[in-house]
C-alpha cells in the first residue's frame, strides 16, 4: 500500500521558500482584485476606474456576458481555487497519485487566467487613439500578472517534486541504448516533425495577420495583428503586457517547436528524452495562442457593444495555427507514451531473463 504523506515532509528544510511564495501569491491576487484595474473613457460620461472584481460588473452592464463569466471563473474564483489546492497539496498528506491527479487538472487551467490580460490588451488596441472612447489601464493589472505568473511558476515547481516522489515510489527502468524517435513507429512518427514545420511557418504567419478592423462611424479606422498590438504597447511604454504578448504568443511557442524539432531527430537515451519532453509541456502551458483566440473571439463577436469591428482572414490563421499546435500535441504525446511504455516493458523483459 503506497504510504500517505506531505511534499513538505517528503522535501524536508530545502522547501521552505515555497509556503513564502504561496504567501506571497496570494497577497498579490488580493491586491489584484482590490486594486483599481482598468479604466475606460467614454465621451460624454464620466470616466470610472474598475477594480477587477468590478471588470465582471463592468462587462455585464456593457453586455458582455460571456466575457464577464469567464473572467469572474478564470480571474477571480479560479486563482484562489488553484491557490487552496496548491496549499493542500504541499502540506496535506495525500497519496502520490491522488496528489498529481489534482495537480495536473489546476496546471492545464493556469494559462487560461491570462484570458483577462489579453482582453485587456485588446481593448486597450480599439481605443487607442480614437477621440470618442479611450481606456488606461492600473497598478491592478501589473499585480494580475504578477500573481498568476508566479502561480503558474509555483505549479510547475510543486508538480515537478510531486513527479519525484511518486517516481521514487514507483521507480521505473528503461532500456539504455540510444533511441531516435522519428524511426520508431515510423507510420506516424513522421508526422511530427513535418507538423512542427508546419505549425512554426503557421505561427509566424498569424503573428503578421490582420484579425480586425474597426468599423464604426466616428471612429478611426485600423487593422488589427499581433505584431500591430505588440506596436502599440510599445508606444504606450507598456513593457510588462508588451513581455506577455511577446513571451506567450511568439517566443516560447517557437522555443517549444525547436525542442520538439530536436529531441525527434536526435538519438537520445530514454532518460534524456523524458527530461525534453518536461520541458516541452513546461513550455506547452506558457503557450498561449489558444487563450489569445478566445479573448479575441470575445472581442469580435460580444465586444461590438463598445466599438464596432468585423473580422478579417488573418483570424482564421490564428485558427489554424492553434489547431496545428493541438495536432502535433496530441501525436507526438501518443507516440512518445507508445514508446515509453515499450522501452519499460523491454526493460522489465531484460531483467527477467537475467
Amino acid at each position: 500500500m503506497t504510504n500517505k504523506t506531505s511534499l513538505r515532509r517528503w522535501v524536508g528544510t530545502k522547501g521552505w521558500p515555497i509556503p513564502i511564495l504561496l504567501l506571497i501569491t496570494l497577497v498579490l491576487n488580493i491586491l489584484a482584485l482590490t486594486l483599481p484595474f482598468l479604466e475606460i473613457h467614454e465621451a460624454l460620461k464620466k470616466p470610472i476606474p474598475y477594480k477587477l472584481i468590478h471588470s465582471v460588473n463592468l462587462m455585464w452592464t456593457a453586455k458582455l456576458y460571456l466575457i464577464a463569466i469567464l473572467i469572474l471563473v478564470f480571474s477571480i474564483i479560479f486563482p484562489f481555487a488553484k491557490l487552496i489546492t496548491l496549499f493542500f497539496a504541499w502540506f496535506m498528506p495525500w497519496k502520490s497519485t491522488s496528489r498529481l491527479k489534482y495537480l495536473h487538472a489546476i496546471e492545464l487551467l493556469g494559462k487560461w487566467s491570462f484570458m483577462d490580460i489579453f482582453v485587456v490588451i485588446l481593448l486597450i488596441a480599439l481605443t487607442y487613439k480614437q477621440q470618442w472612447i479611450s481606456s488606461t489601464i492600473h497598478i491592478g493589472v501589473y499585480f494580475f500578472v504578477g500573481a498568476i505568473s508566479l502561480s503558474m511558476i509555483l505549479s510547475e515547481i510543486i508538480v515537478t517534486i510531486a513527479k519525484r516522489e511518486a517516481q521514487s515510489e514507483h521507480p521505473k527502468r528503461y532500456v539504455t541504448n540510444y533511441i531516435w524517435l522519428i524511426r520508431e513507429y515510423f507510420k506516424v512518427s513522421w508526422v511530427v516533425p513535418v507538423l512542427a514545420i508546419l505549425s512554426g511557418v503557421a505561427l509566424v504567419q498569424a503573428l503578421h495577420a490582420n484579425f480586425l478592423q474597426i468599423h464604426q462611424v466616428f471612429f478611426v479606422s485600423r487593422t488589427y495583428s499581433i505584431y500591430n498590438l505588440g506596436e502599440m504597447l510599445t508606444q504606450l511604454h507598456l513593457w510588462v503586457l508588451l513581455c506577455v504578448l511577446v513571451a506567450t504568443l511568439g517566443v516560447i511557442p517557437l522555443l517549444r517547436l525547436a525542442i520538439l524539432l530536436i529531441s525527434w531527430v536526435t538519438p537520445m537515451r530514454m532518460n534524456a528524452h523524458n527530461l525534453m519532453r518536461t520541458v516541452i509541456d513546461s513550455l506547452s502551458r506558457w503557450c498561449m495562442l489558444d487563450v489569445f483566440g478566445l479573448a479575441l473571439f470575445l472581442i469580435a463577436t460580444e465586444g461590438k457593444s463598445l466599438v464596432k469591428t468585423e473580422v478579417l482572414s488573418g483570424l482564421y490563421v490564428v485558427l489554424v495555427a492553434i489547431g496545428l499546435s493541438y495536432l502535433l500535441g496530441a501525436i507526438a504525446i501518443a507516440v512518445f507514451n507508445s514508446l515509453t511504455k515499450r522501452a519499460t516493458l523491454l526493460d522489465e523483459e531484460s531483467v527477467d531473463t537475467q
